[in-house]
């Protein structure tokens, strides 16, 4: 009688114990961490990926892959649905400060070098993005679209002229085949100026580039057609470089040390860009670009999570970003999550089953 009873009395309170387990988890199912390998944000201008830099370095321009962002332990994003999941994330789940690199450019000639040391916050402080299935209200799920163009969203060549835009530039969405995406707003800070060159003969001289400029949200990943502006309070200073003002870098190209007396100061020129939401599908952005005459950059994302929402899943948004003196150039952001399948609730459940059996043991030898 008495081991019946305890035998009753303790299988009910495991069954229980794993009863509670199962529905907290399952209440918690929609509770994603994202870990740190596989995970990653990077911002491509123009034809490279380091500039400017939030994420990787190749080595040999001075990067340290480790400094790339990195969610800071396993943050946790919110899942609804599935098949695929729709997700949630909360702000400034990428809290990443820059770091300095200074870059030659000796490929470029009206380039001299780079500085950057951007780091990103996303979403911005203060916002939330949500990322889901199927179309979107906002937005045709295909579109090509150009700067100014009254064809828009049915643009169709990179040139200005007529209904096909007043700066020259492209984008293009193809749309994947859940249609998945949403709008983040990714916030920058910290250094970007560049060097250009502005005379050789009979001085040679060098524009220090957005030494004035502010930081602020990027234009691609937010709202469809999203467009963004910052004006400096002081225009960009011209110096007179003396060189030998240089010196050589370890990976070939030389780096200003001194670029001379200021002898000049332009008027505040500022920038601006359009951007576009985030997608699985496949973005294609065109610009004018040395040695030109154009330069096209594309990005393809991808949603390889199981059902319940576990796996790899990356997205990509494009833009334009450009200047009013000229200056014009093509932007993708690549945002990479790894969301692991969790053991947590599999080896919890088997441990207070255990636990369980040990209480009844010694009961029994009572």
């Amino acid at each position: 009688m008495t081991f019946s009873f305890l035998t009753r009395r303790f299988t009910g309170q495991i069954a229980a114990v794993l009863l509670v387990i199962f529905f907290a988890g399952a209440s918690t199912a929609a509770t994603f961490s994202v870990a740190t390998s596989g995970s990653n944000l990077t911002w491509q201008s123009g034809a490279s990926q380091i500039l400017p830099v939030v994420g990787n370095l190749p080595p040999s321009y001075g990067g340290n892959p480790a400094l790339q962002w990195r969610p800071n332990g396993y943050p946790t994003i919110m899942g609804t649905g599935t098949n695929p999941v729709s997700l949630t994330i909360g702000s400034q789940l990428i809290n990443q400060s820059g770091y300095n690199v200074v870059l030659p450019v000796p490929s470029l000639p009206s380039y001299v070098q780079f500085t950057t040391g951007l780091g990103a916050k996303a979403p911005q402080p203060g916002s939330s993005a949500m990322f889901f299935p199927g179309a979107k209200t906002s937005r045709p799920a295909n579109f090509s679209w150009c700067p100014g163009a009254t064809a828009n969203p049915a643009c169709t060549t990179v040139l200005t002229g007529g209904s096909q835009g007043t700066r020259p530039g492209i984008v293009k969405y193809t749309a994947g085949a859940n249609q998945f995406g949403g709008t983040m707003t990714v916030f920058v800070d910290g250094p970007f100026t560049w060097y250009s060159v502005v005379q050789t003969l009979p001085t040679y001289k060098v524009r220090f580039n957005n030494a004035q400029g502010e930081t602020g949200p990027v234009a691609a990943g937010a709202a469809y057609s999203n467009y963004v502006q910052e004006n400096p309070t002081q225009g960009d200073a011209v110096h007179a470089s003396p060189f030998p003002g240089t010196v050589p870098t370890t990976y070939g190209g030389r780096i200003i040390t001194d670029p001379g007396p200021v002898v000049s100061t332009l008027p505040a020129d500022g920038s601006y860009g359009w951007g576009f939401p985030f997608t699985t599908g496949m973005v294609y952005v065109k610009n004018p670009f040395y040695p030109g005459p154009y330069l096209t950059i594309s990005a393809t994302g991808y949603d390889n999570r199981t059902p319940a929402g576990f796996g790899n899943i990356q997205m990509v948004a494009g833009g334009l970003l450009g200047s009013p003196s000229g200056f014009f150039i093509g932007q993708i952001v690549r945002f990479t999550m790894n969301v692991p399948e969790p053991a947590r609730v599999g080896m919890l459940a088997s441990g207070v089953a255990f636990l369980a059996l040990v209480g009844y043991a010694r009961r029994r030898r009572a």
